[in-house]
């Protein structure tokens, strides 16, 4: 078998695709940098080598060198960075500014060690700090809406939110965009909400299924897509959509918005009149939530299931 340089391999393919190197680059690299990831005289960091390819529509998982003196470290920083953000949204009000804290001190580190031509790690860290919010709480929805738009602009030049369909993100700029539209939500803005989910579902259908991330795709958008609906009273799309999501994440072992699939459902049920049903869904998205500690969105359940039900969840 024939060994071929990543470059050589990044240079057919967007030939084959017949992307201008400025289009596949912007946001991501100069176009120097990716002139010479071609010629095989430069490799940057795996992040922004990992974007190119997801730009192009190949499958990320087969390089596995490590290219940068820092990779190793940037690698570890960030699963840590990840288990510490989840861990402080699952957290009460009053353990979150000690993980925010530890989070921040996470960060600081990956910035140091972070290019200042490394794009893709720079909206990382401004995402993640868009999470954490201020050390006396969240953004306001203004604010939050100004940084998540100044995030996805930093490997999306030329994003615009009546355009959102028209190209493939990446899944770290799908999860910005998926803030975007719960912040339009928290606005108030429930229509601004719903149309850019669905502009967001149009993309991931259009151009993701092939990806490896395309179900945590589907499924982080279905999930809060289903919830705006909900919301607006459309509960019957909301249902669909709502299994639409469960049955991607059974098929694709994708379990993470599992228990908010059939929360939504539950909470459907019940405006629709079908207690029993809104009942036994509740029960199950309630076991699920025990089982991954999620204990706000467990007491949040919780609360639901008494003030509708009359109902107390016995866990």
């Amino acid at each position: 078998m024939r060994e071929i340089l990543i470059g050589e391999y990044i240079r057919s393919h967007r030939k084959k695709q017949g992307i201008a190197i400025e289009d596949l680059c912007a946001g991501i690299c100069s176009v120097s940098t990716l002139s010479r990831l071609e010629r095989g005289k430069q490799t940057p960091s795996r992040a922004t080598v990992n974007a190119l390819l997801h730009r192009l529509g190949l499958p990320e998982d087969r390089f596995f060198a490590l290219v940068s003196e820092h990779d190793h470290e940037i690698k570890v920083l960030k699963q840590d960075i990840r288990a510490s953000v989840i861990e402080f949204e699952k957290a009460d009000r009053e353990a979150r500014p000690q993980l925010r804290e530890r989070v921040m001190a996470e960060l600081r580190r990956l910035e140091e060690i972070t290019d200042e031509d490394d794009a893709i790690n720079r909206q990382y860290i401004l995402s993640t700090q868009v999470t954490l919010g201020t050390p006396d709480g969240p953004y306001t929805p203004a604010q939050r809406r100004r940084l998540l738009e100044k995030a996805i602009r930093i490997t999306v030049p030329g994003f615009r939110l009546d355009k959102v369909e028209n190209f493939r993100y990446r899944l770290e700029e799908m999860t910005l965009l998926n803030m975007l539209a719960r912040t339009f939500s928290m606005e108030g803005k429930r229509e601004e909400a719903i149309g850019l989910y669905d502009r967001l579902l149009q993309s991931i259908e259009k151009n993701s299924r092939e990806l490896e991330g395309y179900p945590s795709q589907f499924c982080l958008i279905a999930h809060n897509y289903a919830i705006n609906l909900t919301l607006a009273g459309q509960y019957k799309e909301a249902l669909e959509l709502a299994e639409r999501g469960r049955q991607t994440g059974i098929l694709y072992g994708d379990y993470l918005q599992l228990p908010g699939f059939l929360a939504t459902q539950a909470e459907c049920w019940f405006f629709l009149g079908e207690r029993e049903k809104s009942a036994e869904l509740y029960i199950k998205a309630g076991y699920l939530l025990d089982i991954i500690e999620d204990k706000h969105n467990l007491e949040v359940l919780r609360k639901e299931m008494r003030e509708r039900l009359g109902m107390e969840l016995l866990l």
